[in-house]
């Protein structure tokens, strides 16, 4: 691919705004140039090709500001040379460096892995999106050119590059409003991520043009005719196929095969109004049938990305032929997005001449949402599903319409108001019947809050039920804020906990309440104070175990290396495994049939001793079990045993897992089944049942049944839970011990005696 030239860049830039000023786009076109001389892209061309081009797609198919265009030359010269953003301000201007470092990538700073630089860069971006939304438009015309020339990267960073496309900056294109960007976004990654799939889907629509390109010129010659009944002239009646990845995600849609569908093809009319668009409606549906459930008015109720459109579904011909009715300018609106009505001439200095904040209420609650999120990773996934996440759009008693994401409740539908009306809400009124507050709301309901001005706030469970991750937000952040005292004492038993669990030591400990951590919980976690910094903990805006691996990398690292140890050990075991039941040598008996005994349960490193059983065997007992003692008058009948633990028992972990109780006392407070449980997973021990209550004295008493390999390990395991905050006891519990065998015959005589004497 050749350079791109100046003149280009202008002539598109005069296109739309001839009184640009065109000194400036110069300007930083040579400075951009001369910044990048010698660097060169992965396909060997020029690396300013990159930011030519990407300043071609912002005039050409964003049609933005000539501050947009600068910015678009200059986008990789922060990031990639020894320029900073200051000098970009001196140079061009405060709002050119704004939107420069908005889009430039965090590269410099250390990250633990490229999944949290990805997360930390997206989230900058989105907050700079505050400031000036033409951050993310430059942002996507650099991704758009990256994927057009994504051929010259291995084939793993095709594939990852393609997949964070499709999972963020296509929804966000989408959002945006602008169709052409994103569904070159989806085809082009499709393709990466599913080629053979891709082919498949293409060879179809390849083999059965014939029929679907016959039906579609008759269809669309038959409209142009009858659009002249109806006095609608000066329109465009278009042919539009399916693209493979619309077709792809339908056939997952209505779980079905690629040849289960049959309306691959569609039809587009323009018109000059919205009148006309109505006109051309009632005649579509006067000559065709239309399919109930298929219609669709987005000129009344537009979306959330400004999209306007009537849509239809109507059999031509026993086929169903969808089509799509709009004006010309809701039809740029469709294709452009938000840069449709962008102000190029930058009047005032703002950017935009919308107000974009109603219709872009996705964003705002992208930012709201991440206000209290310290966790960059986190954040992205909050993002993930705030991009593709389905809406449903209701309505005020006055008439107005309120967009909330799917699987709202009238209380997400009361904040989206006012945060007060949502902390006094206290019930709903829905198409005027009663309703509970736990009702999901459907597209059209007309919704009435009642609120108690007496209330004091939003309750606990409602998070429960809420389905926007704004209401959350400040469900969660009243919640703190009144619950404070208790959410710090929690938080901070809880990263202790999660501390401890890690392996961390006492010394380290110590220095939990010293300025040197709370220095170190500023700088890595972002809170000013150790208090909000345990009351996020508490109030589980934050995870515990995760803020400890982030302040104690090591700690976290030696963590997962055993996790991994103790998994290969355990699949080791199935795959080695020689024998089942007790491995006991029983002195003078071979092939003896062994069986622990349930009242002791002894395990590999007790004492035991051995005891024969007519007709059973030889029953295993501990040696301080009460009722082998019992035994011991029986003495004809004990036998010496032990354990036979061998070398390859040792060597390749194949020794059999041993069934024991253990009973675990603490206080009664939150989160202690989950630390306990906790500590059991990472000793790779299987639970087999779990009790829990609560007695009169407020202590907590929980026994477990597990599988354990010896008493060595028990021990330790044993040690590691008693360590814990709020642990007062941790032990082995033997099973209730019922009479030897000797006091039921000695019984069963007194009480035939007994008889005896009766008669």
């Amino acid at each position: 691919m050749t350079n791109i030239s100046l003149q280009q860049i202008f002539d598109a830039v005069k296109a739309y705004n001839p009184d640009a000023d065109f000194s400036r786009i110069e300007k930083a076109y040579h400075f951009a140039e001369e910044c990048h001389k010698g660097q060169y892209r992965d396909s060997g061309e020029p690396f300013f090709l990159h930011p030519e081009t990407v300043a071609l797609i912002v005039a050409s198919e964003l049609r933005l500001d000539v501050s947009s265009i600068c910015a678009a030359l200059l986008h990789d010269v922060v990031e990639d040379t020894p320029v900073s953003e200051k000098d970009i301000e001196q140079r061009f201007g405060s709002s050119v460096a704004r939107i420069v470092d908005g889009v430039t990538k965090l590269n410099k700073c250390f990250f633990t892995s490229p999944s949290a630089a990805q997360a930390a860069s997206f989230r900058k971006m989105v907050l700079a999106m505050t400031k000036d939304l033409r951050v993310i438009l430059i942002k996507l015309a650099d991704r758009l050119h990256n994927i057009r020339t994504i051929q010259y990267k291995p084939i793993p960073k095709q594939k990852s590059t393609a997949r964070e496309t499709l999972e963020i900056y296509a929804p966000l294109a989408h959002r945006l409003g602008i169709y052409k960007i994103k569904s070159e976004f989806e085809e082009r990654c499709f393709r990466i991520l599913q080629p053979e799939k891709a082919a498949e889907i293409e060879e179809f629509i390849k083999n059965s043009d014939l029929e679907s390109e016959a039906n579609l010129n008759a269809a669309m010659a038959q409209i142009k005719e009858h659009l002249k009944e109806v006095d609608v002239v000066n329109t465009t009646v278009s042919g539009r196929p399916k693209q493979a990845y619309s077709i792809y995600n339908k056939a997952i849609k209505y779980n079905t095969t690629i040849d289960g569908l049959y309306d691959f093809l569609g039809i587009r009319i323009l018109t000059e109004s919205v009148k006309d668009c109505y006109a051309a409606l009632g005649m579509v549906h006067k000559y065709w049938k239309p399919i109930p459930g298929r219609f669709k008015d987005y000129i009344a109720v537009p979306k959330a990305n400004m999209y306007q459109s009537l849509h239809t579904t109507v059999l031509f011909n026993g086929k169903p032929l969808e089509v799509q009715i709009r004006t010309y300018e809701m039809h740029k609106v469709a294709e452009e997005g938000i840069a449709a009505h962008w102000d190029y001439k930058e009047s005032g200095g703002s950017g935009n001449t919308l107000d974009y904040k109603e219709k872009l209420s996705f964003l705002r609650n992208i930012i709201d949402s991440s206000q209290d999120i310290k966790d960059d990773s986190e954040f992205m996934e909050n993002v993930k599903v705030d991009m593709f996440e389905s809406l449903v759009y209701v309505f005020t008693p006055r008439g107005d319409v309120k967009e909330l994401p799917k699987g709202s409740t009238p209380i997400d539908f009361a904040y989206s108001i006012h945060t007060n009306i949502g902390e006094k809400c206290s019930g709903a009124i829905v198409n005027g019947k009663i309703v509970p507050l736990s009702y999901k709301l459907e597209n059209g309901d007309c919704v009435s809050i009642t609120t108690n001005k007496n209330q004091r706030g939003p309750k606990k469970d409602w998070l429960k039920i809420v389905g926007s991750t704004s209401t959350k937000r400040k469900i969660r952040a009243w919640l703190k804020k009144d619950n404070k005292d208790e959410y710090i004492l929690q938080g901070e038993r809880e990263f202790l906990e999660a501390f401890q669990r890690l392996g961390g030591d006492r010394e380290t400990e110590k220095t939990f309440h010293t300025g040197a951590f709370a220095n170190k919980v500023k700088d890595e976690i972002g809170f000013s104070s150790l208090d909000d910094f345990y009351a996020a903990i508490g109030a589980d805006e934050l995870k515990s175990q995760q803020v400890v691996g982030k302040l104690f990398p090591d700690l976290a690292k030696q963590h997962q290396e055993k996790q991994i140890a103790a998994k290969n050990a355990r699949k080791n075991k199935e795959k080695k495994k020689v024998s089942k039941g007790p491995r006991i040598i029983c002195g003078g008996l071979d092939g003896a049939l062994i069986k622990i005994s349930r009242c002791c349960s002894p395990i590999p490193g007790d004492d035991i001793i051995g005891y024969i059983t007519r007709g059973r065997g030889v029953t295993i007992h501990k040696k301080d079990c009460p009722n082998a003692k019992n035994l011991e008058n029986e003495s004809d009948r004990l036998i010496d045993v032990r354990w036979d633990l061998g070398i390859e028992d040792e060597i390749l972990g194949t020794s059999d897992d041993y069934k024991v109780k253990i009973r675990v006392e603490t206080s009664a407070q939150r989160g202690m089944i989950n630390s306990v449980t906790s500590v059991i997973a990472n000793f790779g021990i299987n639970i087999i049942s779990a009790s829990c209550k609560t007695t009169r004295q407020r202590m907590g008493i929980l026994d477990f049944i597990i599988e354990v390999k010896d008493s060595v390990m028990l021990r330790e395991l044993l040690y590691s839970i008693s360590k814990l905050v709020g642990v007062s006891k941790a032990y082995r519990v033997e099973k209730t011990i019922g009479p030897s065998t000797a006091e039921k015959k000695a019984k069963s005589k007194k009480g035939d005696n007994k008889k005896a004497k009766g008669k």
